[in-house]
C-alpha cells in the first residue's frame, strides 16, 4: 500500500474531526456558546433574547433623520433596534469548532495544545468583534432605510459586501487563518516548501587544493 502524503493524512484527520465536532457543536454546544456571546456582546450593547431564540439588539447611533410627507419634522435619534434571528447568531460561533478539528488533525499531541487554548480565546474574540460590526452594519442600514433608502451609494454597497463578509465569508475562513498563523508545524506540513525555504543554505564546497593550503598554515 502507498504510503499517503502528510497533505493527504491532515485533509483526512481533519474531515473526521470536523463532522464530530460540528455534531458536537450543534447537538451540545451550540446553546452555551450563544449564551458566553450574548453575555460578552452585552457588555457594548444591550441585547434581549425573546421568546422564540432571537435577539433584539440595540445598537447607539446618533442620526437626523430628514422630514418627510408622512413625518413634517425631523427627527433626531440616538440608538437603533433591531432583531437578529437565531440562525444569524449562530454563525457567530461556527467557528470556533472548525479551528478545534484544524488544530486537533496537526500531527502532534503536545505540539497542538498550545496553539489550541491560545487560539480558542483569539477566535472567541474575533467572532465577538465580527459580531458587533456586524450590528453596527445592520444598524446603518435600518437607519438609511428610514432616512428613505437615500444616501451615498458607495457607503451603501460597503455595507452590503461587509454584512456578506461577515455572515458567509469570514467564518469559514477565518479559522484557517488564525490556525495556519499560530500552529508553525501545520504550516510546514500544509506547505512543505516553506521549511525548505526557511533553512539555512550549506556552506560552499571546498576543494582539495584549499584543504592543502590550510594544512600547511597550521603550526
Amino acid at each position: 500500500m502507498p504510503k499517503l502524503k502528510p497533505q493527504t493524512r491532515f485533509l483526512m484527520r481533519g474531515s473526521a474531526l470536523l463532522v464530530g465536532l460540528l455534531s458536537l457543536w450543534w447537538f451540545l454546544l451550540l446553546s452555551p456558546m450563544l449564551y458566553m456571546l450574548k453575555g460578552a456582546a452585552g457588555v457594548f450593547l444591550p441585547i434581549q433574547e425573546n421568546a422564540s431564540g432571537d435577539w433584539t439588539l440595540r445598537v447607539p447611533l446618533e442620526r437626523t433623520l430628514p422630514a418627510t410627507p408622512q413625518q413634517p419634522v425631523a427627527q433626531q435619534i440616538h440608538s437603533i433596534d433591531f432583531d437578529m434571528p437565531r440562525g444569524d447568531a449562530t454563525a457567530f460561533t461556527f467557528s470556533l469548532p472548525v479551528y478545534w478539528a484544524i488544530i486537533l488533525a496537526a500531527p502532534g499531541v503536545r505540539r497542538n495544545l498550545r496553539p489550541l487554548l491560545v487560539g480558542t480565546a483569539v477566535m472567541a474574540a474575533v467572532e465577538l468583534a465580527m459580531l458587533l460590526v456586524f450590528a453596527e452594519i445592520s444598524a446603518r442600514n435600518t437607519a438609511a432605510q428610514l432616512a428613505g433608502g437615500g444616501g451615498d451609494v458607495v457607503a451603501g454597497w460597503a455595507r452590503l459586501l461587509g454584512g456578506y463578509l461577515l455572515a458567509t465569508v469570514l467564518p469559514y475562513a477565518t479559522p484557517f487563518v488564525v490556525a495556519l498563523s499560530l500552529h508553525r508545524g501545520l504550516r510546514e506540513e500544509i506547505f512543505p516548501w516553506s521549511n525548505v525555504a526557511e533553512a539555512p543554505a550549506p556552506p560552499p564546497p571546498v576543494d582539495r587544493a584549499q584543504r592543502r593550503r590550510a594544512k600547511k598554515r597550521r603550526p
